[in-house]
């Protein structure tokens, strides 16, 4: 009868896309990504169904998204959310969109994605993936938001969702991510006592991504506990898994962790190698966020071993980077969706807070330019009285001050030179208006006249605040990052000039990063010249790339100049020491009334 029974069912028509997406689901929740992948693709392939389409399109993209490539991903979700409207499917669809966001470092977006995601499962009834998307939304709140209480509330209110019999390994996630919450606040006890309850379900469950997880977190708790090669151990084993996973956004993380006890007990070869394959993968994901880190890290052991150059080269470039990372004011944002109330109570708090300190902050400076001034003033008058000593007439008088005063201009105009290299002439007339502000002030002054100068100093000083924002952001522009050399220079000079054309290598062009940003940097200092010298009507711009050098050329139909005449200067101080950089030779040729060209060659 039994074998009757196993016949009949063996002769039922089976749906093979249907086991090839829950085989996928599996392999993905298991963290064997490349399977995964494959098993989804074949689930794709082969359905006629619109939902067994739809979940295989949104698994596909969750892998691709892990692993670094998002090419598709939007225009995947998109024909998932046509194929299948169901309440369901929005919310994976949602979670995963959640998930793109985050990696493209748009926290405010992912947090709105899971706030609808949670609105989907919370009709649906779906505990397990209420317990998920709240886990997601505490890590997002972890990872950029200072309060950790935020984070562990989301936690919290996950670990209620769950059952310890179905939803294990969700709990133990969770109890990673509330251990990691209270190592950031250096309580050691509430962080090992949550890591003991994630490994005794993680050493029953054997879920090799979760323990690769758990094992990291406990791997930081020994690190803060200065047990460098415990945590060695554990890091070198979490990062073999997510080797054998495929995990690349995970092992950067690890990479970046095991790089730290290796610099302690001065196994600088390998904190080096560990960096190295790190930045590798970040540059692979464009993850700005981790690319900083590397780039600090790096500095820091470059610094270790004495290598100064090399640690400030790196520092200028985890520098660039800091600017595009995540803004704790959209995570304020995305909360006053969720709780108004309590969230605006909160950012007035934190606003007030802010404001008191930026107060202190301003008061501590004017207190200083108070005694600097004051200082001045007092060598002054010193110098004033000593002169006067000598008796002489009131002529020589004003004419030693007249000196002494051109010697003061000389001595400022020498430093704002040297400054000028990178700054140029904004954030130092600001500053400049500040300072003569506080030199009007005597020690005899009124009080409400110390005020009165106090207010003006403090508005200008605001707008240097703003001045100087401006100029970092224009230290390394971001498309120059993510696009190249050639995009970089063809937004320069749209934005820049009325009139120009641009003949360039396209794609054939490769030039290393260094070379890149001081061709950039050349470049606006050309366009500068035409915005405020050349009454230019129009810009021919060529760079090729003939080896063994790179030609970068520059001519405008401008007014021209007498170049016999005008030979030194910042603007050509800078471009000359950059081209001393780049080991590389720069030629400038002016006709008057037939404009400027200036031809820069560099070594590839």
């Amino acid at each position: 009868m039994l074998g009757l029974l196993i016949l009949f069912l063996s002769q039922l028509p089976v749906d093979s896309s249907r086991v090839y997406l829950e085989r996928g689901i599996v392999k993905e929740e298991e963290g064997y990504l490349a399977t995964a992948l494959h098993q989804y693709s074949r689930a794709k392939d082969l359905t006629n169904d619109d939902k067994t389409m739809a979940r295989a399109l949104n698994g596909m993209t969750s892998v691709n998204i892990t692993i670094g490539r998002y090419d598709s991903v939007l225009a995947y979700l998109e024909q998932s959310k046509k194929l299948d409207t169901t309440a369901y499917n929005l919310m994976k669809n949602l979670q995963v969109e959640a998930k793109y966001w985050q990696t493209q470092n748009q926290y405010d977006l992912a947090l709105t994605a899971l706030q609808s995601a949670l609105d989907y499962a919370t009709k649906l009834n779906d505990r397990k993936n209420m317990a998920i998307i709240l886990s997601s939304m505490g890590g997002i709140h972890f990872s950029h938001d200072p309060d950790m209480n935020t984070a562990r509330g989301f936690y919290n209110r996950s670990i209620a969702l769950c059952d310890s019999s179905q939803h294990a390994n969700i709990l133990a996630r969770n109890y990673g991510r509330l251990a990691n919450s209270y190592m950031v606040e250096s309580d050691g006890v509430n962080a090992e006592k949550y890591l003991k309850r994630a490994r005794k379900i993680t050493d029953i469950s054997g879920n090799l991504p979760l323990r690769g997880y758990i094992l990291s977190s406990m791997a930081t708790l020994l690190f803060g506990q200065e047990k460098y090669q415990e945590a060695l151990e554990f890091m070198q084993e979490t990062i073999r898994i997510k080797r054998e996973l495929w995990q690349l956004r995970q092992r950067q993380n690890d990479l970046l962790n095991i790089s730290k006890p290796y610099m302690m007990v001065k196994d600088f070869s390998k904190a080096k190698k560990s960096l190295d394959e790190g930045l590798e993968i970040g540059k692979s994901l464009k993850d700005i966020v981790y690319l900083k880190y590397f780039y600090d890290r790096r500095s820091m052991l470059d610094s270790m071993q004495g290598d100064y150059r090399g640690a400030y080269s790196n520092l200028k470039l985890a520098m660039a980077y800091k600017d595009s990372t995540f803004s704790s004011q959209h995570i304020r944002d995305v909360r006053e969706v969720q709780e108004k109330y309590e969230a605006e109570q909160k950012e007035k708090t934190i606003a007030e807070k802010e404001l008191e300190i930026e107060h202190q902050k301003y008061q501590q400076a004017l207190i200083l330019g108070a005694s600097i001034i004051a200082v001045l003033m007092l060598i002054v008058i010193l110098v004033i009285i000593r002169t006067r000593s000598r008796n002489k007439l009131q002529r020589e008088r004003e004419h030693q001050n007249y000196l002494r005063l051109q010697t003061i201009v000389k001595t400022q105009e020498d430093v704002q030179q040297r400054i000028a290299r990178d700054l140029h002439d904004g954030l130092v007339q600001v500053l400049g208006a500040a300072k003569m502000s506080l030199q009007s002030v005597g020690p005899d002054s009124d009080r409400s006249l110390l005020q009165k100068h106090i207010r003006s100093a403090s508005d200008i000083m605001d707008e240097a605040v703003t001045e100087a924002r401006s100029i970092s952001h224009q230290i390394l522009p971001y498309s120059l990052l993510k696009d190249g050399l050639i995009a970089a220079l063809e937004e320069l000079f749209a934005r820049s000039l009325a009139s120009f054309d641009f003949d360039h290598d396209g794609d054939q062009l490769h030039v290393n990063e260094q070379t890149a940003i001081n061709i950039y940097r050349i470049a606006q200092e050309l366009v500068n010249n035409v915005q405020k010298h050349a009454e230019s009507a129009h810009v021919s711009v060529s760079l090729k790339a003939s080896r063994p050098q790179l030609k970068f050329i520059f001519s405008d139909n401008g007014k021209g100049y007498d170049i016999t005449k005008s030979t030194t200067g910042a603007g050509l101080s800078n471009m000359a020491t950059r081209t001393g950089l780049l080991g590389g030779t720069i030629e400038v040729r002016s006709v008057i009334g037939k404009g400027t060209t200036t031809e820069l060659t560099v070594p590839l």
